[in-house]
Parts: structure tokens; sequence; C-alpha cells
């Protein structure tokens, strides 16, 4: 679903976007293809480590060992037709973008650097950023300020709340021996990180304030994230100097708010009254 929000953002941050809005329907599907098609397949690679997951395990019971191929085979499809959609009712660069996000995931995060470095999901996290570029060029063809300030935004989010996640599941991810980062350095190391990220990621969604002019995201957009900014900050720093892991997994599904609702706002760029 936030995927898909992403590329709505951006797609109605272009100018006489209501206008054009028809556009958003392929824009949707086939971002929704391609976003299902990593997932089975990122499912299917991830039989091995799944098994030794509690918060994972419950995907075996769909794809496993035994039917994998055939599962791949499905996300095959779905990419096929993810990608004629794009194509042709949309242009070639929207396609190329959704192409990006499919292949980050699967190839640059889940096959390369998932089971190698704490870096993983920093580098990696450049798959969420791939839907707002779409989403913008859907109907411009092209790539803007405001794109690309969506595509960064989702970029700094993304170790935010994952980090979070793994802080709250640390025996998962040693069980599986995958190198989240919490679980290599340990909760405290671990939270710092998470805390500084943050900060840079409340420091970076300022930027519409500075150059408005530049990156266009509507008035909403100021007021909630200056409110979502101060509560994400507290969210991580709560469970940061409280010398605690527990209050992570309460950053966690908070971190799905603060994105949800920054990305709603910026729905509303160019809505006049």
């Amino acid at each position: 679903m936030l995927i898909d929000i992403v590329a709505i953002a951006a797609f109605l941050s272009v100018p006489d976007s209501f206008g054009r809005i028809l556009f958003i329907i392929p824009l949707i599907v086939s971002g929704t293809l391609a976003s299902m098609s990593a997932s089975i397949i990122n499912n299917a690679y991830d039989t091995d480590i799944d098994t030794e997951m509690k918060r994972t395990s419950y995907r075996n019971e769909i794809i496993n060992p035994d039917n994998r191929a055939f599962y791949a085979g499905i996300a095959t499809v779905m990419l096929g037709i993810s990608m004629a959609v794009s194509y042709y009712f949309l242009n070639l660069l929207t396609m190329l973008f959704i192409l990006g996000g499919f292949l980050s995931y699967v190839f640059l995060y889940t096959i390369f650097l998932k089971r190698r470095t704490t870096w993983n999901i920093v580098i990696g996290g450049i798959a969420g950023s791939f839907p707002a570029l779409a989403g913008w060029a859907a109907l411009m063809n092209d790539v803007s300020p405001t794109s690309l300030f969506i595509a960064f935004l989702v970029f700094l989010w993304t170790p935010t709340h994952f980090w979070s996640l793994a802080t709250g599941n640390l025996d998962d991810y040693r069980n599986a021996n995958v190198p989240m980062l919490p679980a290599v350095v340990g909760i405290k190391k671990g939270g710092f990180w998470i805390l500084a990220n943050t900060v840079v990621l409340v420091a970076y969604s300022i930027i519409p304030f500075v150059i408005p002019s530049i990156v266009v995201v509507g008035i909403p957009y100021y007021f909630i994230a200056a409110i979502m900014d101060v509560m994400m900050i507290y969210y991580v720093a709560k469970p940061y100097f409280g010398n605690s892991g527990k209050g992570y997994r309460a950053a966690f599904h908070f971190s799905n708010m603060y994105l949800l609702l920054i990305l709603v706002s910026i729905w509303f760029a160019h809505v006049t009254v």
C-alpha cells in the first residue's frame, strides 16, 4: 500500500494532475503488480531463512522449496504485465522506473545485500524511491525536484523503519544470520543509529520550507510534516534514552503512520480553496 501511496503522491504533485487523473489507473496497476512480483520472488528466495524467523515463518506455508519455482513463474508473468501496462498506457521512462524498483529490491537488496552487510537496508532502501520517480514520470515523462525530494524522503525513512522493526525482532535476525544493524551491534548502538538517521530524515523533510518554489508539496504538508517530525523524534528517542528495546516496536508502527500522512498531505499539493 505504501508503495502505491508514494507513487500517487508524486503523481498528484504534478500541476494539473487532477485534470489527467485517469492515468493514475495504469500507474497503480503496473506499480502494484511489480511490487507484488518482487515480494513473491523475495519470499521464494528466502524460504531457508523464513523457517528461522518467527515473524516470517508463516510464509513457508504458502511459498516453500517445493513450489517456489511455480510462484517465481507467476511473479515473472506479473512483472511482464506490469511492464506492458506501464509502457503502452504511460511511457518508457515510467516503465524503466518501475522496473528499477523491482530490480533493486530483488537483486540489489534481497540477493546481494541482505545477507552480506549491515548496509543492506540503507543501500537497498533505494527500491522504495523508484515509485516516486515513476509517479511523476507517468504524466511528465521526466524527473523533477519534487519527485526527487519524495524519492529521497522515502530512502531516508527506510532505515528508521526497518531498524526499528529489527530491534523488536533481534532473535529472528540473529537466528537467520541476517546482519540487520541492531542485531549485529546491539540495542544501544542500534538505537543511536536509528535516532541519528531519524534526525537526518527530519532535517531533510524541512527542505520544502526552505525552497517552496522548487519543491512544491502544498500547504497541508507544512502542518503535517511539522507535527509528524516532532512525534517521530519522540518515538525513537524515548526507547534510546530509556535504555529499552521495547519501545522500538511502537516506533516501527509509528514510522508507517509518519510516512503515510506525509505522503497523503502531498496529494493536496495543487488543490485550491
